[in-house]
This record gives structure tokens, C-alpha cells and sequence, in this order.
């Protein structure tokens, strides 16, 4: 899958990932490549996704909007700040 998260004046991240787990306002889901197309409310939180090397990357964000589309995974939100260890979000 393509991800890409995306604030209102630039593209934060853009990178091939295998899973994606986020939390919604009905509690946390994941996608992997074959997941169903679905668009979901994002609760201010942690992404966490993992690339096609098997490394596990995470995002602190604001609330948001995630589409997700064919293989092609959108993250809109308004305040993100992305790290390798959940350690480097603060």
C-alpha cells in the first residue's frame, strides 16, 4: 500500500507499507494490503504502520480523515509528528 499523510500546507510522509493500525471514534482497526476500501474519522492519537523492510514507524496526529482506496492509503490531518520509536513523539 502507498501512505500518505498529508497537513494542510505540505505532505508529511509518503511511503509503501504493508499495515496500517490507527484508532477511530469506534476504537482501533488495521488494514493490510488487501483490506476492503473504507473512509473513517481519525481520534487524535498514534499510526502506526510498518514498511515493506518489516520496520515499524509511528505518527502522533491530531484528529483526521483516513480514506483508504485500491492500494492507496490518504491521511489528512491538521498536526502530525512522525518518529521509528514511540519515544522519539514526544
Amino acid at each position: 500500500m502507498r501512505l500518505k499523510v498529508m497537513l494542510p500546507g505540505e505532505v508529511l510522509l509518503q511511503c509503501d507499507v504493508t499495515r496500517v493500525v490507527g484508532q477511530a471514534p469506534n476504537g482501533s482497526f488495521g488494514m493490510l494490503p488487501r483490506h476492503i476500501d473504507f473512509v473513517t474519522a481519525l481520534t487524535p492519537g498514534v499510526l502506526c504502520f510498518t514498511d515493506t523492510d518489516d520496520r515499524e514507524s509511528f505518527l502522533g496526529h491530531d484528529e483526521g480523515i483516513l480514506v483508504k482506496q485500491g492500494l492507496e492509503v490518504l491521511v489528512s490531518v491538521r498536526r502530525a509528528v512522525a518518529g521509528k520509536t514511540l519515544s522519539e513523539l514526544r
